[in-house]
């Protein structure tokens, strides 16, 4: 008999129960596919390789709390330190409430030399230092709103109570950073009244090999201080700020093993139901010499089958997500699906576990019946 054909036909002979339980392993294993992604991103942010020239001053107590602008001289006065600025978030609302893109205030003059690999054409870099309400924004965000050279905007403040009217007086190309859009510190500071406040500094150190150096001179400066301070690396800064959205790894994680979990008794169930029906075929295939043993790889096979290509699909509908605007959809957070490795392989595995373990209880049962006991069995 050719095994292969046995298990295909029993996996097939209830086809609407089948297909109902391929498409549930399916749409639950493309949700663990999501999540999975979702974390990784969130956890291993996508940095340029000049990262490891830069660091980022915030206080200790939270990153809502704001320093004094005093602190920008001091730090810039500290041997190996190339260059140093404000960088504000101001979560600006443009037209959509529901798609907040990173606005930050910041120096027109030396943002460009910190963040080397975004790259302005000389003519608008000037004009951004020239034009005090000027703005610069990704050739992404540009297109997503159609935005031209000279065109006027409004942003709504949300954390601060300003709205800020800006123009449009450039582009810059990056790749981590298409929706970002900078305007200038001082006329965020100007419409709060000349607060002479921030929330972050950006730091380039003259070579990597002085991060830490600078980091501990830094908060070794202001510790004392009414507003300490926390300077860390550009990766671990933003790893930092994904905290504030919570414990991520531990929330997915736990909505990941649900789905997991649910999908397993599914799948056992469906596969207990299949078992039972053919019970009689089962003592049959003990009478006519097949081993416990041969039964119960009989059923595993025709559970890992149903289970796998539940993850194929699962990993088809994902793989779709490639094409979906996931920068709006994340507001930001996720600039495109792009799932790695780790993440197939946890798919893969959890398609794994699920057919093992949803035919393995069933086909064990089977093959411990006696032949007697399962022919004696009612359908």
């Amino acid at each position: 008999m050719n095994l292969r054909r046995f298990v295909w036909r029993n996996a097939f002979r209830n086809k609407r129960r089948t297909g109902l339980t391929i498409l549930s392993i399916g749409f639950s294993l493309f949700l663990l596919m999501v999540m999975l992604t979702v974390r990784d991103r969130l956890l291993n942010p996508v940095t340029h390789e000049e990262a490891a020239f830069r660091l980022l001053t915030s206080r200790s107590t939270s990153l809502a709390d704001m320093m004094p602008m005093a602190y920008l001289d001091k730090i810039r006065r500290l041997p190996n330190v190339e260059h140093v600025a404000p960088f504000q978030w101001f979560n600006g609302i443009y037209r959509d409430p529901d798609y907040i893109f990173p606005t930050m205030a910041t120096d027109p003059k030396l943002i460009w030399d910190i963040y080397t690999e975004q790259k302005i054409s000389p003519d608008q870099k000037a004009a951004f230092i020239a034009e005090r309400v000027g703005a610069v924004a990704g050739e992404d965000l540009v297109q997503r709103f159609g935005w031209k050279v000279g065109d006027r905007i409004t942003l709504i403040g949300t954390i601060f109570p300003v709205d800020l009217d800006l123009k449009i007086v450039g582009t810059f190309k990056s790749k981590q950073a298409q929706n970002l859009l900078y305007f200038q510190f001082d006329y965020l500071n100007e419409a709060m009244g000349n607060f002479d406040k921030v929330g972050a500094f950006v730091i380039k150190a003259t070579n990597p090999e002085f991060v830490s150096a600078i980091s501990q001179s830094i908060d070794g400066m202001f510790r004392n201080s009414p507003a300490a301070t926390r300077t860390d690396t550009e990766k671990a800064f933003v790893l930092g700020f994904m905290a504030m959205l919570g414990n991520v790894q531990a929330i997915l994680g736990s909505v990941g093993g649900v789905v997991v979990f649910t999908m397993l008794l599914v799948a056992a169930s469906m596969m207990a139901m299949a078992v039972r029906e053919r019970i009689r075929e089962v003592a049959i295939l003990k009478t006519i010499g097949y081993s416990r043993r041969m039964v119960v790889w009989l059923v595993i096979a025709e559970a890992m089958f149903i289970s796998l290509t539940g993850a194929a699909l699962g990993i088809a509908i994902g793989e779709t997500l490639r094409w979906a605007d996931m920068d709006k959809i994340t507001q930001g957070f996720i600039p495109r699906f792009a799932p790695g490795p780790i993440t197939y392989a946890g798919v893969l595995g959890a398609g794994i576990v699920i057919g093992l373990i949803s035919g393995f209880f069933p086909a064990w049962r089977a093959a411990n019946m006696t032949i007697t006991g399962a022919m004696r069995r009612q359908d």
